[in-house]
C-alpha cells in the first residue's frame, strides 16, 4: 500500500449518516477464559452430532433464528459463538449484524449468506468496490449506485400499492423493514418511524399481478385519472354548495426524490469491509483517489472506491496522477 499513500486517501471528512449511526453503543463482551467452567447445560439430542456438522447446520440457519438458538443456553451460545464464520461477522461487520436484526430482516439472511457477502468486494450492478450492505435485500452496493438507483429506495406500503397497483395483502408478502427514527444522509435530514417495503420486490410483484410492465402502467394511470376525476367532483360540489372546506388532493404522484439527500435512501444501509483471503491484512474498507476528489463526473467520480488492484486499472483508464490531478494519456 505504501506506493499508493500520495495518490489516494482512506476515509472521507464526511458523515453519510447511515445506519451505522443509529444503533445502539456497542457493548464488548468478555473475553472467555479458560479458568471459567465450562457450562453444565446441554444441547440434548444435537451433542450426538459432530460438532463440524452442527455448525454447519447452524449457518444455514435464518439470523432470527440463529440468534435465538444461541440465547437457549450457555452451551448454545458457546457452540454458535465459536463458529469461524459467526466469529468474523462479529469481529468485522458488527454493524451488519446489529443492523438486520434491528430493522427486522434477519428472517431472510443466513450467517452462512452474510459472511459469504463479507467476502465479496463488488458492487453488485456496477462492479467498484462496495464499502457498503443494503440490508433490506441483502445486496452489496457502493455509494453512487445506492444513492442513485431507484432500486435502493424503499417505498412506504401505501406508495408501493398505488406506484405498482398491488393489494395490502401482496405488500405484506414482501420484504419489508422498520425505520429506526433518527437523522440520514450527508444532507442531514431525518426520517421518521415507520415501516417500508423494497423497491424491486414491489415492482416484480406488480408484474407478476398484471402480467406486463405496459399492463401494470396501464393499470395504475386508470387508477390515478378516476381518482382525480372523483376529486374534480368533490370540488365541483363544494362550490356549488358554497363550502368553504378544503378538498385535498389524492395522492398520484412519487414524491421528490432528492437522490443521495433522500434519508430513506440510508435507512437500510450499513459500513462493511471487504474480508480479503489473499489479503495480509485481510480486511480492507477500500480507499478514494486523490484525483478523482474534485470531479462528479464518471469515471472520476469522488466517491468512487478502490482496492490495490482497482485502483492499477483506474490509474490506466484515467491517466497518472500529477499534481492532484488525474492526466490524460
Amino acid at each position: 500500500m505504501d506506493k499508493y499513500l500520495h495518490l489516494t486517501y482512506p476515509k472521507l471528512n464526511l458523515n453519510d449518516h447511515t445506519l451505522d449511526d443509529k444503533l445502539p453503543p456497542w457493548q464488548a463482551q468478555p473475553q472467555n477464559n479458560c479458568l471459567d467452567p465450562p457450562p453444565t447445560a446441554s444441547l440434548a439430542a444435537l451433542d450426538r452430532l459432530p460438532i463440524e456438522l452442527l455448525q454447519e447446520i447452524l449457518i444455514q440457519l435464518d439470523l432470527s433464528t440463529f440468534m435465538a438458538f444461541r440465547c437457549t443456553n450457555g452451551r448454545a451460545k458457546e457452540l454458535a459463538d465459536h463458529i469461524p464464520q459467526y466469529k468474523a461477522i462479529t469481529t468485522n461487520a458488527r454493524n451488519a449484524l446489529r443492523g438486520i436484526l434491528r430493522i427486522g430482516t434477519s428472517r431472510w439472511i443466513t450467517c452462512k449468506s452474510l459472511f459469504e457477502k463479507l467476502r465479496t468486494s463488488a458492487c453488485e450492478h456496477c462492479g467498484d468496490f462496495s464499502g457498503y450492505l443494503y440490508i433490506l435485500t441483502f445486496r452489496r452496493v457502493c455509494f453512487l449506485c445506492f444513492s442513485q438507483d431507484k432500486r435502493y429506495l424503499p417505498l412506504r406500503p401505501g406508495q408501493a400499492c398505488r406506484k405498482f397497483g398491488l393489494e395490502r395483502a401482496i405488500i405484506q408478502t414482501l420484504p419489508c423493514m422498520r425505520v429506526i427514527p433518527g437523522i440520514y444522509s450527508p444532507n442531514e435530514k431525518k426520517a421518521n418511524e415507520t415501516t417500508l417495503v423494497d423497491y424491486e420486490s414491489a415492482f416484480d410483484a406488480g408484474i407478476a399481478r398484471h402480467g406486463s410492465s405496459g399492463a401494470m402502467d396501464e393499470f395504475v394511470a386508470g387508477v390515478a385519472a378516476k381518482k382525480l376525476q372523483a376529486h374534480r367532483m368533490r370540488v365541483l360540489q363544494a362550490q356549488q354548495s358554497g363550502s368553504s372546506r378544503r378538498t385535498r388532493m389524492p395522492p398520484v404522484a412519487d414524491p421528490f426524490d432528492m437522490k443521495s439527500a433522500n434519508p430513506l435512501r440510508f435507512v437500510a444501509i450499513v459500513h462493511v469491509p471487504w474480508l480479503n483471503r489473499t489479503s495480509q491484512d485481510g480486511v480492507e474498507w477500500g480507499f478514494y483517489c486523490v484525483g478523482c476528489g474534485r470531479s462528479s463526473d464518471f469515471p472520476l467520480h469522488w466517491r468512487r472506491q478502490f482496492t490495490p488492484a482497482s485502483f492499477d486499472q483506474h490509474v490506466i483508464q484515467c491517466g497518472d496522477i500529477i499534481d492532484g490531478n488525474h492526466q490524460a494519456a
